[in-house]
């Protein structure tokens, strides 16, 4: 089988005040999304102010909420490495509506004392449990912070009291000045809309914000091939947790290669498989591709508390070495290479989950068009570019490895 490549119509528009606007036409879906995005994250805090820019999400949201759009899904912020997003399912009724509400967030937002007071109160409550907690998916932020130590991906979103104590009403509203503009925006809808009468609308009602001078942002990247790193840490689960990490080139290496972009989204799909078959645990793959980092991490969780992380990361070696030393079938590659194009053709018929794609490319300095280009590197990927990554990335002086204990298990 042989999927057909990304066939979503998409259309952009820059305004004259730098408004990025992205639309993608989806006749089939039932729904449509709308997404601001900013160029902001928690990597452009500094430790005075760690936390601002997720209390100001929540002020935002809970401050200005609209009286004109009947949605019980409602508007809601996501946070990611590089950028900021409201987004909201909105039906075609409400477009008007949902546009000038957006509006009113870049350009004159309501922020009271009260509700930053409350929004700091309500991150606080939660602070505990999420310090402790821990899953495949819920990464420790110690291993966080051993595996982004220069780039500020490890900064915690949440802030911590101290910091959040310390923020008043004109800090928000300064942050809010500082990257809240045209300039340093993208607005997105994706979905059964008609492309022409969204650009029409941002014109309408984004058009008379005024830009502003915008500060560049000077990051580190993190290194290749930092060393080997390990850390064993106590945190809330029954079962231990063994994770591995190696670090990838950034971004741009492997924009200039979208070979082995497409073999390491094969890749990720062999673990998941692998993960579903092991004997003694149940884990997660995934890789992550920065503008200044990148991370291959792989999350075991034990089937019983007798097992130790060190028997869990043991299975992770045996399988990856399999992929250095020996050519994957080519029946496997193909069954994994089908449900990674599934995936993709999936994604374009999925409003939401386009929003995000299209973002990401956007703010990765790519053509929308790339995601053709990926879908032809899956298909082109064979057993030797597979083994040739593995060879190549996942090596000792790229390792990060961590053993995580139960709480009650204080003996290491």
């Amino acid at each position: 089988m042989q999927l057909k490549s990304p066939t979503t119509q998409i259309k952009e528009l820059t305004l004259v005040n730098g408004l990025k606007v992205i639309v993608g036409e989806i006749s089939q879906a039932t729904d449509a999304y709308f997404a601001v995005s900013y160029k902001v994250s928690a990597r452009n805090e500094l430790p005075n102010n760690a936390g601002i820019n997720l209390i100001l999400a929540g002020v935002l949201l809970n401050d200005n909420e609209s009286t004109e759009v009947n949605d019980e899904a409602g508007l809601n912020s996501f946070h990611f490495e590089e950028f900021t997003t409201y987004v909201q399912p909105v039906r075609l009724t409400d477009l008007k509506s949902v546009f000038k509400h957006h509006a009113v967030l870049m350009r004159t937002p309501k922020m009271s004392e009260a509700t930053l007071h409350a929004e700091i109160q309500r991150r606080n409550s939660h602070r505990a449990e999420n310090d402790v907690f821990v899953s495949n998916i819920s990464t420790p932020k110690e291993v966080i912070k051993l595996l982004f130590p220069r780039s500020g991906y490890a900064n915690d979103a949440a802030g911590d009291p101290t910091t959040l104590a310390d923020l008043d009403i004109e800090q928000l509203r300064a942050w809010h000045r500082r990257w809240y503009m045209p300039n340093n925006a993208t607005l997105t809808v994706v979905g059964n809309v008609n492309a022409d009468n969204i650009l029409r609308w941002a014109e309408q009602y984004f058009s008379p914000i005024p830009n502003r001078p915008l500060e560049s942002s000077n990051f580190t990247k993190e290194d290749s091939e930092p060393g080997k790193r390990h850390i064993e840490l106590h945190k809330n689960t029954n079962e231990p947790l063994s994770i591995m990490a190696f670090n990838l080139p950034d971004l741009a290496t492997f924009n200039d290669d979208p070979k082995a972009s497409g073999t390491l989204d094969i890749i990720v799909e062999l673990l998941t498989r692998y993960f579903l078959l092991m004997p003694d645990g149940y884990g997660s793959a995934h890789g992550t591709l920065n503008q200044d980092a990148g991370i291959f991490l792989l999350s075991v969780t034990a089937l019983s508390a007798i097992q130790s992380p060190s028997q869990l990361e043991k299975g992770l070696h045996t399988y990856l070495n399999g992929l250095k030393q020996t050519l994957i079938d080519k029946q496997t590659l193909q069954q994994v290479r089908e449900n990674c194009l599934t995936r993709l053709a999936e994604q374009e018929q999925n409003p939401l989950i386009l929003t995000e794609v299209l973002l990401r490319l956007h703010y990765s300095k790519l053509p929308l068009s790339r995601r053709t280009e990926k879908h032809q590197a899956l298909l082109s990927v064979t057993p030797m570019d597979i083994q040739g990554f593995a060879n190549k990335y996942f090596t000792e002086p790229r390792m990060t490895t961590a053993h995580i204990f139960p709480m009650t298990d204080l003996s290491g």
